[in-house]
């Protein structure tokens, strides 16, 4: 079953101009701060090592930073509050793509997703930081977020046809990148049309007009899949998702390399 995020009746009628979710009419008055990236991870990249970030507008070079420098006033307390089981998912997501953790040889685990839950997670991450500024075109100031992402993230409607969740399938493509988080945004005619975010090297990117030709930067992806399936250095893993609807499905097969890098290879 699909978290719910549409804050508890009932509705308030009151639009909170600051918050990204107030075209909803259903606000509180005071604003939170939102951590875009979820608290809980926050935290735990925090611990195992702190928090290294560039990118940003606001950075020079790479910096060591709190988890409260990733937060920002774009939420008005209650729909804040609602979208919190989305960020229970974060943790446990780079839990499953992190293969840094010492494995005893025959070892299996499995994981298992709502898929939905993990798109509006994404969706979440992109709304706050189009919202705060930091993810938006060169030249384009706009923090405005669509009303049409606001209604899928707080479940008043359902992301259509090929929108949605896609991951990389081309043989060979290799899923390398720092054993942290990295997000990157995808655009259409100079328009944001979604997020690309990196967990342990594992890409995964959510399109919001979708990929009708399952090409992305020349490399085949597939929509929505049942399964990413990792094997080597003597583990077997499953990284399964379940979905309603419109699916691709199938599994991505990776192989680990004997050493630490570069990441998994698809097979």
């Amino acid at each position: 079953m699909a978290t719910t995020t549409a804050p508890p009746e009932p509705t308030t009628g009151h639009v909170n101009t600051a918050c990204y979710a107030g075209a909803l009419a259903d606000c509180s008055e005071t604003l939170s701060r939102e951590h875009y990236l979820s608290r809980a991870l926050l935290d735990h990249l925090n611990q195992r090592g702190g928090l290294a970030a560039r990118g940003l507008p606001w950075i020079e070079g790479e910096m060591q930073l709190p988890p409260d420098a990733f937060a920002a006033r774009v939420l008005c307390r209650r729909h804040n509050s609602a979208l919190a089981g989305l960020d229970d998912i974060a943790v446990h997501l780079f839990n499953a793509f992190d293969d840094s953790a010492p494995t005893n040889r025959g070892e299996t685990r499995l994981y298992f997703f709502n898929g939905h839950d993990l798109e509006r997670w994404i969706l979440k991450l992109l709304c706050g930081l189009k919202s705060s500024g930091n993810l938006n075109a060169e030249g384009d100031d706009d923090r405005l977020v669509p009303r049409r992402w606001v209604d899928v993230l707080f479940g008043t409607a359902d992301f259509e046809g090929s929108q949605g969740l896609f991951v990389c399938r081309e043989i060979g493509h290799r899923f390398a990148g720092p054993h942290g988080v990295q997000v990157q945004a995808v655009y259409r005619q100079n328009r944001i049309s979604g997020l690309g975010v990196w967990l342990c090297g594992y890409e995964m990117i959510l399109a919001l007009l979708g990929f009708g030709q399952r090409q992305f930067e020349g490399r085949a992806v597939v929509h929505r899949p049942l399964e990413l399936y990792t094997r080597g250095r003597g583990l077997e893993k499953s990284v399964a998702f379940h979905w309603v609807g419109a699916a691709d499905l199938g599994t991505i097969s990776t192989t680990l390399p004997e050493n630490d890098d570069p990441g998994p290879a698809a097979v």
